[in-house]
């Protein structure tokens, strides 16, 4: 019989066989249209440095699950190597969650319309904005989560129960002595979740009030009923996104915030939070963007002709027998 912590590294394997398959097509198909161009694609740059940061994110995720579930933070010390796992896992989830908020920008830039002039201007430019945008936010994530190559961990045992087994308790994680420990997890929860959370909702939510309208006029003008179900799609699609943006942002700034200033939430609900998040955001990129819907029809449609021919070639015996 399989125990709590073995369910729990077993779930988060298949979460993470799933996101990383799923991440890793949208990858490809976007590295292979930014080859193809031979330039750079705004929308597919960002995409890419989604996907990639969510099969970092998925695979450091499991990687802590698995260090917890062979005990390793029951040393005395913190390995080091633990260290650069979590490093790479707020980097990564850091250059996640801004790149979608970033993709959110620049899908409300394009499809909004602006009087003002200085609207106007970023609109002209955003592919620019947002190139450079994203290289800064990659630096960024890495200098800020830098510190957490210098912490430690203080444990203590304790005996249960009058016998002689003895239990690891891990205590909260040590910084060094320049670091204030809440003011600075303050901050890189403000800019790990709070900051992208209010540029994700506003260019979102004004996105789809946009979009809402234009379907309405449009069906009252009775237009193209294909174009205006094509505004529902990309609506339901924004909304989705939004939802498991919010939700996973929501319970990230809940578990840290609980840790700092209560006695802490188990890491579980972080855990399956994030693998929940990659699997689920990269299925909404591959729904919402054309290129990726159509690559993966192809691929799903040639697998099935040839299932289909292999099988017609058997019944009717063509196959060659070796």
């Amino acid at each position: 019989m399989f125990g709590p912590a073995d369910l729990k590294l077993y779930g988060t394997a298949l979460l993470l066989i799933l996101g990383v398959l799923a991440n890793v097509f949208n990858l490809g198909v976007m590295l292979v249209q930014q080859w193809r161009s031979g330039g750079v694609k705004t929308v597919a740059a960002v995409i890419c440095f989604i996907s990639l940061g969510n099969v970092l994110l998925q695979i450091s995720t499991f990687v802590l699950v698995a260090a917890v579930w062979a005990g390793v933070l029951c040393g005395p010390d913190l390995p080091f190597f633990f260290c650069v796992v979590l490093f790479v896992w707020l980097s990564s989830s850091s250059v996640s969650f801004w790149s979608v908020a970033w993709l959110s920008v620049l899908y409300c830039m394009r499809v909004l319309s602006f009087s003002s002039v200085l609207f106007r201007a970023l609109k002209e430019n955003i592919s620019t904005i947002l190139n450079v945008a994203l290289l800064v936010t990659l630096l960024t994530s890495c200098f800020l989560f830098s510190p957490f190559f210098y912490i430690h961990f203080r444990s203590k045992t304790l005996v249960l129960n009058m016998t002689e087994k003895v239990a690891c308790i891990i205590r909260k994680p040590l910084f060094p002595p320049w670091v204030d420990v809440k003011v600075y997890v303050i901050i890189f929860i403000c800019y790990l979740t709070l900051m992208p959370l209010m540029i994700m909702l506003s260019t979102s939510l004004r996105l789809v009030v946009y979009l809402c309208k234009h379907t309405l006029s449009m069906q009252k003008k009775q237009s193209s009923s294909h174009t205006a179900e094509s505004y529902l799609l990309v609506c339901r699609l924004t909304v989705a996104l939004v939802w498991v943006y919010f939700t996973t942002l929501l319970t990230i700034s809940l578990y840290y915030f609980h840790a700092i200033f209560a006695s802490g939430l188990s890491a579980d609900m972080l855990f399956l939070g994030l693998s929940f998040y990659c699997v689920a955001s990269a299925c909404l990129l591959t729904c919402s963007n054309k290129n990726l819907r159509e690559k993966l029809r192809g691929f799903c449609r040639g697998k099935n002709t040839n299932t289909l021919t292999r099988s017609a070639e058997d019944k009717s015996g063509v196959t060659a027998t070796v």
